[in-house]
């Protein structure tokens, strides 16, 4: 395989607009957004025998036709554990939102909250600065220390710095939040990782992405900004088909380009997620609405199949060493979970 032909290449975005935007757009970074009060996520029973915990969003979110849930990614700030999911906004009366993240805050598991933040991108037009929605399908996401990457489909990944989080003002009689679509939170995007031109038959498409935990050096030595010259970060990434000639990939992030590394067919049809640790993949695959996905687990040639032991409508995968888990989200209106499933348990090994 010639890997030079899937290779992302970086182009960042001109930060010098995030010091143009007016005074009241303040950047707060995560620890700001952790400060406001957010929305109340709920503890409650998901459907599937491999789930050990989960939540539910608030009800507006849980039946909402113009958000989808689809990526999820595991990290702390200070300490404190957080879920970040990712949402992409399906076209409604002519109206594109883009994608936004839900930062979920664990540090109360039995009370969490959550903020949304709506991906953007900054822009001068007549003089000031404007932010704009960041139109992607986010099908998978991951954080390596400030870096959020989110999954563009045929279009590469998408680079954003948390720290980069906005909150905008708040305006007029109904104290409205003057961010696009009304939102409170904005995340600008500071770089993006785009493929070389080449017929749409050939590029890989990059449903999801995730992390490889475990079992490689470079693991260790994410970068937090774009340029640094690290070692990189290990990553897996996937292609959704309904039927079974979906690719996965291992790739590996340095330098200010993704090099695929290696690829392979799974034959499993309808993938929405992957990860690996210590060597082991895990992938989640969805089977409609009315019934219950399956989950993956084994290397590549010697994959096997636990049926619907997951929710309706899984999608991305997060690995959580440090608490022997993996977490899911699953995107269908009223019956949208964030959930989590044992790590070791599927491989007989030890998490760590």
């Amino acid at each position: 395989m010639d890997s030079r032909r899937y290779e992302l290449h970086s182009s960042a975005a001109d930060r010098s607009l995030l010091s143009e935007t007016a005074p009241d757009f303040q950047r707060v970074g995560l620890g700001g957004l952790l400060n406001d009060r957010g929305h109340r996520a709920r503890r409650v029973r998901v459907p599937g025998s491999a789930v050990v915990t989960g939540y539910r969003w608030r009800l507006a979110d849980c039946w909402d036709t113009t958000w989808w849930p689809q990526g999820i990614a595991v990290t702390e700030h200070n300490r404190i554990p957080l879920l970040v999911t990712s949402w992409y906004a399906q076209e409604k009366r002519g109206r594109k939102m883009g994608a936004r993240i839900s930062v979920l805050d664990l540090r109360d598991p039995r009370r969490p909250r959550y903020h949304h933040v709506l991906l953007v991108t900054a822009h001068r037009r007549d003089g000031s600065i404007h932010f704009d929605p960041v139109h992607v399908h986010a099908g998978g996401i991951i954080v390596a220390g400030d870096r959020l990457l989110v999954a563009a489909t045929f279009g590469g990944m998408r680079e954003f710095l948390l720290s980069d989080i906005i909150r905008t003002p708040t305006v007029g009689r109904w104290r409205k939040a003057a961010g696009p679509f009304a939102y409170r939170h904005l995340l600008p995007e500071s770089a993006g990782y785009r493929p070389a031109k080449a017929p749409l038959t050939e590029r890989l498409r990059y449903s999801f992405v995730g992390l490889e935990t475990g079992s490689r050096d470079a693991i260790a030595h994410t970068s937090t900004a774009p340029g640094e010259n690290q070692a990189g970060v290990a990553l897996v990434t996937g292609e959704y088909s309904p039927e079974d000639q979906g690719r996965l990939g291992r790739m590996l992030l340095a330098d200010g380009r993704t090099t695929i590394e290696r690829t392979h067919v799974p034959t499993i049809p309808r993938m929405q997620g992957a990860v690996i640790h210590n060597g082991v993949w895990f992938v989640t695959a969805s089977r409609g609405h009315r019934t219950n996905g399956d989950l993956w687990v084994g290397e590549p040639g010697a994959m096997k199949r636990h049926s619907g032991v997951l929710p309706p409508g899984p999608e991305d995968i997060a690995a959580w060493p440090d608490h022997d888990q993996l977490w899911s989200v699953s995107e269908f209106p009223r019956k949208r979970w964030i959930y989590a499933i044992g790590l070791s348990r599927w491989t007989g090994k030890p998490a760590s």
